[in-house]
Parts: structure tokens; sequence; C-alpha cells
């Protein structure tokens, strides 16, 4: 796993981690709308995965659970001298937040779109056809540039992580598209992700800021199937993010941006 540190911005000594963490098949660049507004404030860290990224190799079953991912991601920050920070996921990344506050590892945890809480007896879909397209753009990696400049080819892409496939930059997109390429674990992350829930709420602290969002818009992690509030940390803030898909901070990025402020300022 790779971590990234501040790259614009010049927080100082005593200002506090932040830690930002991916969603399945993306990777530390998915951030980079974010960054410059939180490095005036934090000392920001964003990861690649296990799995993801550039430096990515496939993953077992075991290496792939997001409580495994969370043990990495933890394990890499104390060799960073970081041991707790306010972090920060996305749908995978928003589980493995979770899994890491459970662990005693969060000064505070802002929860976008996250993955695992899943409705009892609903059926949670393997995503079979992103893995495929991420084999194929793996091989494609050289015209990337050109493809994703493509105004049908970003609509496709798009569409079904945002409510407004126009808003998104092209360099996003490439970005995106190229850590799909990039993200040899995605099929064991995605196996790993369906076969469980998270489970560690009771493990979470009462006094450490918990908030939770998701999109009004969201089609991949619907209420009806993918929003169980009883897998939370009873203490747990819940919000609505209105006119907003999965991918929330290419959505709504300041709504984002209030929501780690508010979620980092009552630590």
């Amino acid at each position: 796993m790779r971590l990234h540190q501040p790259r614009g911005g010049s927080p100082g000594p005593l200002s506090p981690d932040l830690v930002l963490v991916h969603g399945l098949g993306s990777a530390s660049t998915y951030w980079d709308n974010l960054r410059p507004s939180l490095e005036r404030d934090y000392r920001v860290t964003a990861v690649d995965l296990p799995g993801h990224g550039p430096a990515a190799t496939e993953l077992t079953p075991a290496q792939a659970h997001p409580r495994a991912l969370a043990a990495s991601v933890a394990a890499d920050l104390a060799e960073r001298g970081i041991d707790r920070a306010h972090l920060v996921g996305l749908s995978l990344g928003g589980w493995v937040v979770l899994e890491l506050a459970a662990a005693g590892r969060a000064a505070s945890v802002t929860a976008l779109a996250p993955a695992g809480l899943w409705v009892e007896g609903a059926a949670i879909r393997l995503e079979r056809e992103e893995a495929f397209v991420g084999h194929w753009l793996a091989l494609v990696d050289p015209v990337l540039p050109v493809i994703t400049r493509l105004p049908l080819v970003k609509e496709l892409g798009l569409r079904t992580n945002v409510a407004h496939p126009d808003r998104a930059t092209q360099a996003q997109f490439l970005a995106a598209a190229r850590a799909l390429g990039q993200a040899k674990g995605y099929a064991a992350c995605d196996r790993a992700a369906v076969d469980h829930r998270f489970e560690a709420a009771a493990d979470v602290h009462p006094d450490m800021p918990v908030t939770v969002a998701f999109g009004d818009a969201d089609r991949n992690l619907p209420p009806e199937s993918s929003q169980n509030r009883s897998l939370l940390p009873a203490h747990a803030r819940w919000v609505s993010v209105a006119d907003c898909g999965h991918a929330m901070s290419w959505d709504q990025p300041e709504a984002c941006l209030r929501l780690i402020a508010e979620t980092t300022g009552r630590a």
C-alpha cells in the first residue's frame, strides 16, 4: 500500500492528521479535488488500499476482508508515526475507516456512502462487469487520455457513480479509469465485501465523532439494500446529501468539506 503525503498548502506541525481512504476500484487520486482545501487545515495522507493503485497486487480472500484492509492501513500509518487520525472514507473506504474506528485508531470518522451496511436478506450483487472493464482498461491504458475525452464514454463511465457526469473533469475521469485498470485486487475485495457486513459498531467509542452520509441519488448503495443504520454505532450522525450520487465528493465537494470540518471539529 502506498501513502501519499501533502502536496500543497503548508499545514503547521500541530495541524491534525487527516487520512483519506478511497473506494473499490479507485485510488488515492480520487481525492485530488478536495486535497487543496483540506491541506490548508490538516496534514493530509491519502492511501492506496491493498490491491489498488500503481503498485497493486492480487489479494487472497483473507487479505481482501475490510478488517484486513484496515489493519494494513493502520500498520502503514504507524510506520509514519500516525497513531490516531481523523479518517475520511468513501464506499469500501468508508467501511475501512469504520473498522479503524472500532480498532481505536480514529480521532473521528467521516464515512461517505460506506459499504458494509447491508440490509438483512438483501441480495448484494458482485460487480463482475466492472471487474471486466478494469481488465480492458489495463490493456488500453496508453490511449486512455484520448478515450476519456469522448463525451459518450464519459457519460457511460460515470452515470452509475455520480448524479452529474458533466461536472466531473476529464482529469478526474482519466484518473478514475486508470485506477480501475490498476486495481488487481478488485475481484477479491468485491467478493469479501459482498460476503460480510460491518459488525464492530459496539467497539467504536461513544465519545468519538462519527458521521455517515449518503447521497440521495446513490444508485450503487441504495437505501433498500445498503443503508442499514442498525449496523452503525448508536451515536453516529446520519446525513443525507441532496442532489448527490455515490461518488459524493465529486457531486457535492463543498458539502463533503463541510461534513469533514464539522466532524473533526467535534473531536
